[in-house]
């Protein structure tokens, strides 16, 4: 049985970026195993994420530094500058102020990481199916095609939350949307639609987006935040009336479809669940449980590991006590969609319309308190209230 010094189980997302990260590193002359059922060669989903404007580059170091800090950046798909939202008291653009909106399509980054991963022989690959992943005095231990391997460090991105505790929230973020090509221009290319919700509520959270790529193409997404998927046709009736009503496509044709499922869970998570195996992505609570952003934070979260990895020789993440708070926050913000406490519509319109670049700051936990006080005012304070009160009764009885 040959021992390697990382394994990664799952090359998705997540362990494809920690592999990348690994080889960008001290650690690089370390052997690394990357174990995937799939082959990596379609592009099955799309990341959207903000990050704030770096000012232009000019220097070689700079730019250096440039591809350190955000290595995808030159795969983006798509940036913008400014957003749109459409809720039930406001229509208009949103004040960014420094952020911008980035797109990356999943075969980009498979492609690009994959180019660079070919170029380092310690890196090995292999197409199985994982069967097992345990801790062991000697390493983590992982089966897959009922074949052992065992590495000083095993980094799973396959474990599944189970979501079934009661005194925790778990609702689900799925969404479906076509890439569409219409046979007259009618996006502006300058002009995405990050929320509209000009679609039935159903005492839900439910919104579209509408990324346009040029002035004949885009994609339309349905998103809902609730706890029952639908069929694969509701999703379709709710694009093709979105589109005919608010678009002005003429006709059209759906030129690529996505669909995902993403977890919006408060249930506690283990990052390392024992001494040689780390959990990563999803599996290790990268998504933010309040909105479903995943791609940022994993990116943000894995270059903590690797730089604690090859600082300490241990790739715990050190989480000061005081941003548990965040996830206080994400608890009563699913408390409050879990029981409608409140429209949904209207909570959104109140935090992106009335915290100018703020809520940016404040969805990825870079704010202070006194910011954050100043967020939550533009709440409807009793929904809010009681969500803190019920989340709290929660956690006691539990």
């Amino acid at each position: 049985m040959k021992k390697y010094d990382f394994i990664i189980a799952g090359g998705g997302m997540a362990g494809l970026s920690l592999a990348y990260y690994l080889t960008q590193s001290p650690l690089s002359n370390r052997s690394i195993l990357i174990l995937d059922r799939e082959q990596k060669n379609q592009n099955d989903r799309t990341w959207c994420f903000w990050e704030r404007e770096l000012n232009a580059v000019g220097s070689d170091q700079s730019s250096r530094t440039l591809a350190q800090l955000r290595p995808f950046e030159s795969i983006l798909f798509r940036t913008w500058r400014s957003l749109f939202f459409h809720g039930p008291t406001y229509a208009g653009e949103l004040d960014m102020r420094g952020y911008q909106y980035k797109m990356l399509r999943s075969i980009d980054f498979y492609t690009f990481v994959e180019t660079e991963l070919a170029k380092w022989p310690t890196v090995e690959r292999k197409q199985a199916t994982i069967q097992r992943i345990k801790d062991t005095p000697q390493g983590g231990f992982v089966i897959a095609d009922d074949e052992p391997y065992i590495a000083d460090y095993v980094f799973d991105s396959t474990f599944t939350l189970k979501l079934d505790q009661p005194e925790n929230h778990n609702l689900l973020q799925h969404f479906k949307g076509w890439v569409i090509k219409a046979s007259t221009p009618c996006f502006d290319p300058k002009r995405p639609e990050i929320m509209d919700f000009r679609v039935d509520q159903q005492g839900d959270c439910r919104f579209v987006y509408v990324l346009p790529f040029d002035e004949k193409t885009a994609l339309v997404e349905y998103t809902i935040f609730n706890s029952t998927l639908l069929f694969d046709a509701e999703y379709d009736v709710v694009l093709r009336q979105y589109i005919e009503n608010f678009l002005t496509t003429d006709a059209y044709e759906i030129c690529e479809t996505e669909y995902g499922v993403i977890p919006m869970s408060d249930e506690p998570t283990q990052e390392n669940p024992s001494d040689h195996i780390v959990r990563i992505g999803t599996s290790g609570g990268f998504t933010k449980a309040s909105t479903g952003y995943t791609f940022h934070r994993t990116q943000r979260y894995l270059q903590d590991i690797v730089r604690n990895l090859a600082e300490t020789g241990k790739p715990q993440r050190t989480i000061p006590w005081f941003t548990r708070r965040f996830k206080l926050y994400d608890s009563i913000f699913l408390n409050v969609l879990e029981k409608n406490r409140h429209p949904a519509d209207d909570i959104f319109t109140r935090v992106y319309t009335e915290n100018p670049r703020r809520v940016f700051k404040f969805l990825d936990e870079e704010t202070h308190l006194f910011e954050e006080i100043r967020l939550f005012a533009t709440m409807p304070f009793w929904p809010f209230l009681r969500a803190f009160f019920d989340v709290l009764r929660r956690k006691i009885a539990g």
